[in-house]
Formats: structure tokens, C-alpha cells, sequence
């Protein structure tokens, strides 16, 4: 495959799945990319294998859009359009990319109730405990070690 293929299949697989504009903007950053590598003194045929397959690319490209759309639809749609079937991707059963959402957790404390003020109490209560136990127990063990250095320099002299 050469570039000019390459580009083709990729423009084939987003044309109509997408607005044109951003099929055009992905051909362009593809060819950008491959003329820049083949500056760099690189072969096509190098670049073209590190890049992979333009139907997977395409497919990628897709996916991700609708993902970041939001849009319900989402894969099934391309999926369809792309593979010609619902059932995979070149043959491998269950090729699953994106019909679920991921849900991203965050947590918030907010300190101006209750519970976010008695929260920041018992975090610097522990932080407090745990010092002192720590401290506790290194402040003899430093005033040994002390001691026991003090009497080895004296005897030095």
C-alpha cells in the first residue's frame, strides 16, 4: 500500500460519517504526517506499517468522535457502516469498542457543611495521633543515640 492509497481508504471510511470538514482535517494531519516522517529521511513503506491499517484508523476516528458527541447512537451505527455487519471486526466475535459508557467518579468534599468540617476534625486528629506515637518513640531512641556518641567522642580524645 502507498500513501495515496492509505489516504483514499481512510477518506472512504469517514466520508459520511462524519461532517466533511473533519474528514478533511484527518486526511491532512495523515498526509502532513507521513510527508514529515519521509523528511526525516524515513521510508513510506515504514511509516505506513507503524501507522496500521486505515480501516482500523478510520474506525478510531469514529468511535471517538461519537464518544465525545455524546451521542447515544454511538458505535453500533459505525459499526455497522463500516463492517457491512453488527457481529466484528474482521471476524473476531464480540469486538466491543465503546457500546458502554465509562463513568468517571470524582470525589468532592465540600467543607462548608456539617460533615466536611467534621471530616477535616478527625483527618488532623489522626495526623495528630500518628506524630505523636512516632514522636514518642524516636525522642528516647535520639537521646540514647546521643548520649552513646557523646561518650565515644570523649573517649577519642
Amino acid at each position: 500500500m502507498n500513501k495515496k492509497e492509505f489516504l483514499d481508504i481512510l477518506y472512504e471510511q469517514l466520508s459520511g460519517q462524519m461532517p466533511e470538514g473533519n474528514v478533511a482535517a484527518h486526511v491532512q494531519y495523515y498526509r502532513n504526517y507521513i510527508e514529515e516522517e519521509q523528511r526525516k529521511g524515513r521510508s513510506e513503506d515504514d511509516i505506513l506499517n507503524e501507522l496500521g491499517d486505515p480501516h482500523l484508523i478510520a474506525r478510531t476516528l469514529l468511535d471517538t468522535e461519537a464518544a465525545a458527541s455524546g451521542n447515544p447512537q454511538t458505535t453500533e451505527y459505525y459499526s455497522e457502516s463500516y463492517n457491512g455487519h453488527s457481529s466484528g471486526y474482521n471476524g473476531y466475535e464480540n469486538f466491543d469498542s465503546g457500546h458502554g459508557k465509562v463513568k468517571q467518579h470524582s470525589f468532592h468534599l465540600d467543607l462548608t457543611t456539617w460533615y466536611g468540617k467534621l471530616a477535616v476534625i478527625l483527618i488532623a486528629a489522626v495526623v495528630i495521633i500518628l506524630l505523636c506515637t512516632v514522636l514518642s518513640v524516636l525522642i528516647p531512641i535520639m537521646i540514647v543515640a546521643g548520649v552513646i556518641l557523646y561518650v565515644f567522642r570523649l573517649r577519642k580524645r
